[in-house]
């Protein structure tokens, strides 16, 4: 396996003790790694050559490991090669053990500051039919939205949109949480000519995954929610 090349859909987060994460922004699909896969990924992702990676991984190990971790590294490249992670040619045979899928992010979000009640209910029918699209789409579709608005929009129009996004979805029937009250807060933004940033994150130990709203340089976040401390930005749109 020669060069390897990570796709711009791939966003990746480390923490401060090691653990490493990886987001596919196509799917709205997560992954955790281990240690032994985060320092390949590493290797790759500074040289692009396999081989390379490879060797400097193991020289970390004893001499009658080398082997185990040539094994190991080629069940990781296949694994991301058949998930879209990483692309290379030509790939090679493996089924891959380094790298633990986890869950999406939880969908759930909320909208933008108009004060009345139809423009919330309007912005959170948005948002869920645009999380029933490839997330990939709805990520295009979110940046297509914000690039559009005129003005930024200020922490307090932030926190009138969430609330009353919020409030609407209380009548709706099915789940309604962090990804989905998100993305309609930032859809009513946008329908008032605001723009807000909207976010992804995790944070570690254990592993949790987040969507939320900045706006002022600033998170927005709901009082139940409180601080977002210990979470990462991987994906702002």
């Amino acid at each position: 396996m020669a060069a390897f090349h990570i796709p711009e859909h791939v966003h990746e987060s480390s923490g401060p003790h090691g653990g490493t994460v990886l987001l596919d922004a196509r799917t709205g699909q997560w992954y955790a790694m281990n240690g032994t896969a985060r320092a390949l990924w590493s290797e790759w992702r500074e040289s692009g050559d396999f081989d390379a990676g490879v060797r400097t991984v193991a020289a970390r190990f004893p001499p009658a490991l080398g082997e185990r971790v040539r094994t190991d590294a080629g069940q990781l490249a296949e694994t991301l090669l058949q998930r879209g992670l990483v692309s290379a040619e030509p790939s090679s045979d493996g089924s891959g053990r380094c790298l633990r899928p986890v869950r999406r992010a939880g969908r759930r979000f909320s909208a933008a500051p108009r004060r009345n009640r139809s423009g919330a209910t309007a912005a959170l029918v948005v948002a869920l039919c645009l999380l029933r699209l490839p997330f990939g789409v709805t990520v295009r579709v979110v940046a297509a939205l914000t690039s559009r608005c005129p003005h930024p929009a200020t922490h307090a129009q932030a926190e009138q949109a969430l609330a009353a996004v919020r409030r609407v979805s209380r009548r709706y029937p099915g789940r309604v949480a962090c990804l989905e009250l998100s993305l309609a807060a930032t859809v009513r933004l946008a329908l008032a000519g605001l723009g807000a940033q909207w976010c992804l994150g995790s944070a570690d130990d254990p592993y949790r995954f987040h969507a939320w709203i900045e706006a002022g340089g600033r998170p927005v976040t709901s009082p139940s929610e409180g601080e977002l401390s210990g979470f990462r930005k991987v994906l702002t749109v």
